[in-house]
């Protein structure tokens, strides 16, 4: 009965990413924002039991009461703006876009801090999260010149090779995360001939046990250890990226690196978590609160109780 239930939704996964993909198909990326705002709103009134259960944990996460309106309308906002950039991303993948445009649905701040880290000579890891279209940003830079490369995750609902593709449209090197040592060997490669890889961290691992357990938002989730461990190993610098806004553009911030962590590779997933999550809370209203890997988990009895 489980197995079925688990086929039942893997299926319902496809559908709706070949309805989004369409979606994206027909209005296109100059449209995708006022789709996507209208999408998002939908979700976030259909899916009543998720949006309780995110609103509960979400003013939990921010230390606000439960209940607070603040928080209600910030998680109202995350789905408009997480809508948004899904259907952003889909349309940005699947046809090309000029650099023109590019550059006008997105405003970026601290490129310097990226050239002086750049000038080390061991590449650069950019750390950023599921807030914001982090797609386009890593497009924006590849059109800027950088030699970009995206580690990304591919899910059962995806076609294989649509992300890959789609960033060869650009010029940027799709490494795929869900080949384990072959990705951490590619990762390597890229930052070794000065290569700026882009990596996300903040919906954690499928599987507990293949990551680092780390305290992250009030809840004990697993961390993929590569970026730490490339860090370790190459020596390569790690700035975290935020996502200031939205308007009528995605607004980005390039931060200096991190200082780097002493200690094990946990303690060192630990610091890179702490960025992520610094990140999130300075503007909680453009994360996925409601993504499976995090909204599903149980709050830790340690927070529970503060």
């Amino acid at each position: 009965m489980v197995s079925a239930l688990r086929w039942l939704r893997r299926g319902a996964r496809a559908v709706l990413f070949r309805v989004l993909r369409f979606t994206a198909r027909l209005c296109g990326f100059r449209h995708a924002p006022a789709v996507g705002k209208l999408l998002g709103e939908l979700e976030y009134r259909i899916a009543r039991r998720r949006r309780k259960r995110c609103a509960h944990d979400m003013a939990l996460a921010l230390g606000r009461p439960i209940g607070d309106p603040w928080v209600c309308a910030q998680l109202r906002r995350a789905h408009h703006t997480n809508a948004q950039a899904v259907l952003e991303i889909l349309a940005l993948l699947e046809r090309r876009q000029d650099d023109g445009m590019l550059k006008e649905r997105l405003f970026l701040d601290g490129e310097e801090h990226l050239r002086a880290a750049a000038a080390e000579g061991r590449g650069a890891i950019l750390l950023g999260t599921h807030a914001g279209n982090g797609v386009l940003l890593a497009l924006r830079l590849a059109s800027s010149g950088w030699p970009v490369s995206v580690v990304y995750r591919e899910a059962r609902m995806t076609p294989s090779g649509f992300f890959q593709n789609g960033f060869a449209r650009y010029a940027v090197e799709g490494i795929l995360a869900n080949e384990g040592l072959r990705a951490y060997g590619r990762m390597l490669q890229a930052v070794r001939r000065g290569r700026i890889l882009f990596v996300t961290l903040d919906q954690g691992v499928r599987r507990a046990r293949d990551g680092v357990i780390v305290r992250f938002l009030g809840k004990d989730v697993g961390i993929a250890a590569g970026p730490a461990q490339l860090a370790r190993h190459a020596r390569t610098p790690v700035l975290p990226v935020i996502a200031t806004g939205h308007d009528d553009a995605w607004h980005f911030r390039i931060e200096p690196p991190l200082p780097r962590a002493e200690g094990s590779l946990a303690a060192e997933v630990e610091c890179l978590a702490r960025a992520s999550e610094r990140q999130i809370l300075l503007h909680p209203e453009l994360w996925s609160w409601h993504h499976r890997r995090w909204h599903r988990q149980p709050f830790a009895r340690a927070t529970m109780a503060l």
